[in-house]
């Protein structure tokens, strides 16, 4: 049980990012972080936010033989909490393979001071809860899922000395044991929200480093913007829903227009990234959003790198999104065997509405981008080709080769797990999601990373070949501005090819 004690200062940490060797650094604001900012400092806190992986970008330090890490140093995030001198130390866990940057910051953090608070949150650390708090004694709090209110409550209950024990998504010690409280309860309202607050954000950095999780952007100053939460689907290898409360909860039209003229009125910002899990789930909506947006006439291009669900769209949403600035639509296609998004992934959507969907955009000259996914239970090497056909066919501007991935809090780590799927080096510690993990009786993970590593190569190189003024407009002008792009791109690309792979060279022994 903490103490009752004031807190005057909190300090949110985004950690020390680490990829494996050949991937492509990025630098994406931690906008979950800044929405509980900007909560705390609603309410009378004072806060600061460093994101760990932007301050070190250009640092880097070998972890293993595949692996690399860059942002601060350990030495480096002691000295900012000396100099801030926080009250709490909160930070962010969004991916499993980041859960030991997340330790890393909280071991220095009890360093720096062992009274100090610290409390962690993100996806990863809402699944494992209650085997953190057991294991690691250098955090004291899990927030589960939803970050804002429990935070908030948590902090008053310090101040107050009430207890804390049965605030709603938390997890936490006392008298010895660990104690967990599901989620429950979430925020409907999501306009009561106040905006991300970015002022507290090195914003100038993430603009001239201009790595956004877009791949290649055409304009900057660019940025991130989120307007709704979680998803309807019910996908079997996504996490982030479950993570949401398993629903779909929305920022008014109002709301979103609000924000969009303030990232202009106050960054000049000129391209759009919009990260949402579903943007168009709810077509009138979108309808009035973009609409909007095309008549206040800004002069802002935008995207959706985190993808989009093609079953939601049809020509006269995609028509209204040209209009407003849309340049691409990164379409989550997943698969090209209507079994396997049927019965296996189960995406409510079919193959030919995509092929549809991809027609129009082209027509409305929308460049195309896709997602497909490979490695599944239950899949086998004859329906990844048939997702690799629906590729060539498709002929995207550009599209991402990915391999299903066991997350823990997923359905898909469920069943491996259950059905002894996973590889015997399979560690959620530092899984790395270029690989595959999974072996069956329809395959075994080396192949699905060659066939995957190889389709990648070859279809970029098509792209070339196919339709070189765009592979030149996209990437060699995005190259020439942006050398850090460029060399790890390269790297990447030479990695590929040097290891046949993106991931393990062997993997197919069976947990």
């Amino acid at each position: 049980m903490i103490n009752k004690r004031k807190i005057n200062k909190i300090l949110l940490i985004s950690p020390p990012y680490t990829l494996m060797k050949g991937r492509i650094k990025r630098a994406v604001p931690p906008l979950g972080l800044a929405y509980i900012a900007a909560v705390l400092e609603k309410n009378g806190y004072t806060v600061k936010i460093i994101d760990a992986a932007l301050e070190g970008f250009y640092a880097e330090e070998q972890i293993n033989k595949n692996h690399y890490r860059y942002g601060l140093t350990y030495s480096e995030l002691i000295q900012h909490m000396q100099q801030f001198k926080p009250d709490i130390v909160g930070v962010s866990c969004l991916f499993s393979p980041q859960y030991q940057n997340l330790q890393f910051v909280c071991k220095a953090a009890k360093e720096y001071n062992p009274d100090i608070i610290t409390m962690a949150g993100g996806e990863h650390p809402s699944v494992f809860s209650k085997e953190i708090l057991e294991q690691d004694k250098n955090i004291d709090f899990i927030v589960i899922g939803e970050g804002e209110n429990t935070v908030l409550e948590l902090i008053k209950c310090i101040e107050s000395g009430r207890d804390y024990s049965t605030l709603d998504g938390l997890a936490f010690r006392q008298n010895g044991q660990v104690g967990v409280n599901p989620k429950n309860s979430f925020i409907l309202d999501l306009d009561s929200i106040p905006f991300p607050a970015r002022h507290l954000l090195n914003m100038k950095k993430y603009l001239e480093i201009n790595l956004p999780q877009a791949t290649t952007p055409l304009r900057k100053p660019n940025t991130s913007m989120i307007t709704s939460r979680g998803c309807s689907g019910h996908c079997v290898f996504c996490a982030t829903t479950k993570h949401w409360g398993n629903r779909y909860r929305t920022r008014s039209p109002e709301n979103v227009i609000e924000e969009i003229k303030f990232l202009k009125d106050t960054y000049n910002i000129k391209e759009l990234h919009f990260l949402d899990d579903n943007l168009t789930l709810n077509k009138k909506r979108a309808m009035s959003i973009f609409s909007k947006l095309k008549e206040l006439n800004l002069d802002i291009k935008w995207c959706t790198p985190q993808g989009v669900a093609a079953w939601t769209l049809d020509e006269e949403l995609l028509t209204v999104l040209k209009e407003s600035g849309c340049y691409e639509l990164t379409l989550a296609v997943e698969s090209g065997d209507e079994n396997v998004l049927k019965n296996i992934i189960r995406k409510p959507c079919n193959i030919e509405h995509i092929k549809n969907i991809v027609k129009i955009m082209k027509k409305l000259k929308i460049a195309t981008s896709a997602f497909f996914v490979s490695g599944f239970p239950g899949e086998t090497k004859e329906d990844i080709k048939k997702t690799f056909a629906l590729a060539d066919e498709l002929k995207l501007d550009h599209a991402m080769f990915l391999i299903a991935t066991p997350l823990p809090g997923t359905e898909l780590y469920d069943i491996c797990k259950e059905k002894k799927y996973l590889t015997n080096d399979y560690d959620y510690n530092n899984i790395e999601y270029a690989a595959c993990y999974i072996n069956t009786k329809d395959f075994t993970s080396a192949e699905i990373d060659k066939m995957v590593s190889r389709k990648y190569v070859t279809y970029h190189f098509n792209i070339l070949f196919r339709n070189p003024k765009v592979f030149f407009k996209r990437y060699i002008w995005f190259f020439i501005k942006n050398p850090v792009f460029m060399t790890g791109f390269f790297k990447y690309i030479f990695f590929i090819i040097r290891n046949k792979t993106l991931g393990k060279e062997t993997n197919k022994k069976v947990k």
